[in-house]
């Protein structure tokens, strides 16, 4: 690998601390080996020098909400008779390589991507971030990962390799089975869903879905392998009854209150709010791509999502960040921060996007911060995206991604 200074930046270095002006860092083997101050001392000629003149350098951004298997609004479930595998793995393919070119360097899906995809990314098949796979979601019969019509029979299948359907099951048993095989797939964790949703036809939002014995198997499973689970979660009884199975990772958090908050505290677990999906799907609706049911759904989250993203905050919940976005030609990702910051400021914001996720990912030891050690997953924006974070919600204006160490992108 090449050795690499890159000088003279701003450096955020994801821990919530002040920015650095004029600071210098060291790459070496893939790793950041120092960070200082910046000097004109000419550097041995085998290193690669980067005058980076004052831009802001920072982690990668993580995205702990991904949904690249998503291509569709209704994802798999309305695929017409036109559609064929041979376009969806493209549709995925252009998901991560975009996500890159954003400034993300680690993802985690949230349910749908097959774990192959994250095998060809990290064999180089594929330019993408590191991305921590999901695999499967798992639903009950009527819950929000069941994408039926009321009257249908088969759910859709899986096409091992390209294609992670939603698996349903009912009881311990089933649930126990069916995590047990997406562990043996390659997922870095097993998604629940744990309450309804709003893009999903047959349930009230309100609905809390799997008993806390159902869950309870999961969470069993993922701990022997040494994982976690992640649960879908809208609303606060569905949030207790995850936290009471041990989940790890709330997501959406959309409709929480304070005794709530304070319980995702004492249980040392995580919050990852998605602000982004809400604007989204408005988008979409405005647009006539979402059906009525949704629509009133959306209205409930829409509102009440900042508010829950508050409440979590003033109880000091550990709050990740994750976009959910889904579609085709997912772009733009890096707004969740922007709307993030309008309820917590943009260092929090940014903050939540390196350090808090990689905690979450339990790679605090590998990513998410600037300092002598870590990984070098570094991406430097143009502009100062403390005093504009929206700067981060434009691909444009991440001028260099640096991934382990290797030039990704660079338009410097």
């Amino acid at each position: 690998m090449t050795t690499l200074l890159l000088h003279n930046a701003t450096v955020i270095d994801g821990t919530g601390a002040d920015p650095k002006p004029r600071t210098s860092v060291l790459v070496e083997n893939g790793l950041i080996q120092k960070v200082g101050p910046a000097d004109n001392t000419a550097p041995p000629s085998s290193v690669r020098v980067i005058d980076l003149d004052g831009h802001t350098l920072m982690p990668g951004l993580t995205d702990a909400h991904v949904h690249f298997g998503q291509v569709g609004i209704n994802a798999v479930a309305n695929r017409s008779p036109e559609d064929n595998l041979t376009t969806y793995v493209i549709q995925v393919v252009e998901n991560i390589e975009l996500a890159l070119g954003e400034g993300f360097t680690t993802v985690r899906d949230a349910g749908g991507l097959d774990p192959a995809f994250a095998r060809a990314v990290e064999q180089g098949l594929i330019k993408g971030p590191r991305v921590l796979p999901s695999g499967s979601h798992l639903s009950m019969t009527g819950g929000h990962g069941d994408r039926r019509g009321r009257y249908d029979e088969a759910p859709i299948r899986s096409v091992p390799g390209i294609l992670a359907a939603p698996v349903l099951v009912d009881g311990p048993d089933q649930v126990r089975s069916a995590a047990r095989q997406q562990l043996r797939l390659g997922s870095f964790h097993v998604k629940l869903m744990a309450s309804g949703g709003i893009m999903s036809p047959l349930d009230e939002l309100e609905s809390v879905q799997f008993t806390v014995e159902e869950m309870q198997a999961a969470v069993y499973e993922a701990q022997m392998a040494g994982k976690y689970v992640i649960a879908h979660c809208h609303t606060s009884p569905s949030i207790n009854n995850a936290l009471a199975a041990g989940v790890r990772s709330i997501e959406h958090g959309s409709i929480l209150d304070e005794a709530t908050a304070k319980s995702i505290v004492e249980q040392e677990a995580f919050m990852v709010p998605t602000l982004l999906v809400a604007e989204f799907l408005a988008r979409a609706a405005d647009a006539g791509e979402v059906p009525h049911y949704g629509q009133m759904k959306l209205k409930q989250v829409r509102s009440a999502m900042p508010v829950s993203v508050e409440v979590a905050a003033h109880a000091g919940v550990s709050m990740g960040s994750g976009s959910d976005i889904l579609g085709a030609r997912q772009t733009g990702r890096g707004e969740e921060l922007l709307l993030k910051a309008k309820v917590v400021g943009p260092m929090n914001a940014i903050v939540s996007a390196t350090r808090t996720n990689a905690r979450l990912f339990r790679m605090e030891d590998r990513i998410g911060s600037v300092k002598g050690g870590m990984e070098a997953d570094l991406i430097v924006v143009a502009g100062d995206p403390i005093s504009d974070i929206g700067l981060l919600a434009n691909a444009d204006n991440i001028r260099l991604v640096i991934k382990g160490g290797q030039i990704c992108k660079e338009i410097i």
